[in-house]
């Protein structure tokens, strides 16, 4: 019989986990994980239940690094206003976290002119987005997410602190849709799995990647603006910071099932966690 307790049970595995050990199977790495405040661990997909949740919306606007690059993504000669890529997320704490944008290679994006400068959203979502930004716009061009592979965008609170003032690479990404929000796909690879997995595979290591949120849900107090709060209250003071910047077009509140810990029936999120890994791909 199988006895987990068994002290023989017990020796086997841990000779098993030297010879791994010893062939180089075994290391320590990172992965996003479902990850409880009030447990202070992770949890297995079992752990989680799903319940409503009201959680504030954000549609953030990226300044174009390169107006020039981006004019010739386009098309065009040249642009005559500041350019923006614009993000839509129920997550608005993440975003001091942001490392980078995800389009899709095979969508059509447009570059939508209106009072307030140039935005490249999903052609399929402009009227939309318009609508809830409360915006007149045209648009002046389109180009399929191939072409705007690469190009830098500069995080939306670069002009509110220096700690901000890094640019956003564009990543391109099958799971950036039309479906919803505006098809530029914010990424802050510490809190979603295929943020992580796309940062990765763009060469991205995991010394690189940002992780401000411990273990209880409060922000390091290193982080520029809102060092030390915890995520959930840090939410609205964002939202006024983005405002503040200049990179808000429109917030809202959207009511939607979410992850909850199935013991304390409190919200969970995706946190990258140090683990250790058995590799399957290389070894002896």
């Amino acid at each position: 019989p199988y006895r987990t307790m068994n002290f023989a049970n017990e020796a086997g595995e841990i000779r098993v986990l030297k010879r791994l050990m010893e062939r180089g199977y075994v290391y320590r790495g990172l992965k996003p994980v479902y990850w409880c405040f009030d447990c202070g661990s992770s949890l297995a997909e079992f752990e989680i239940e799903y319940a409503d949740k009201a959680s504030p919306t954000v549609d953030v606007a990226f300044k174009a690094a390169d107006p020039a690059a981006l004019a010739a993504a386009f098309g065009l000669p040249s642009l005559t206003k500041d350019a923006f890529a614009v993000i839509w997320t129920t997550t608005p704490w993440t975003l001091p976290a942001n490392q980078a944008l995800n389009l899709n290679p095979e969508l059509v994006y447009a570059l939508v002119d209106t009072d307030r400068g140039l935005f490249v959203v999903a052609e399929a979502l402009v009227e939309k987005c318009l609508a809830r930004w409360k915006l007149q716009g045209s648009v002046r061009a389109t180009t399929v997410g191939n072409k705007l592979g690469g190009l830098g965008f500069w995080h939306p609170l670069a002009d509110m602190h220096e700690g901000y003032r890094r640019q956003s690479p564009v990543y391109l990404a099958d799971y950036a849709t039309a479906e919803d929000g505006t098809g530029v796909v914010h990424s802050a690879p510490a809190y979603g799995l295929e943020d992580f997995n796309s940062c990765l595979a763009h060469g991205m290591t995991h010394d690189q990647i940002l992780n401000p949120v411990q273990g209880n849900g409060v922000y390091e107090d290193a982080l520029p603006l809102f060092g030390g709060q915890y995520i959930w209250k840090a939410n609205p003071v964002i939202v006024d910071t983005l405002q503040a910047a200049g990179r808000l077009l429109a917030t809202d509140k959207l009511l939607h099932s979410y992850p909850h810990c199935w013991r304390h029936k409190t919200p969970v999120i995706y946190r990258a966690a140090a683990q250790w890994f058995v590799r399957m791909d290389a070894g002896e």
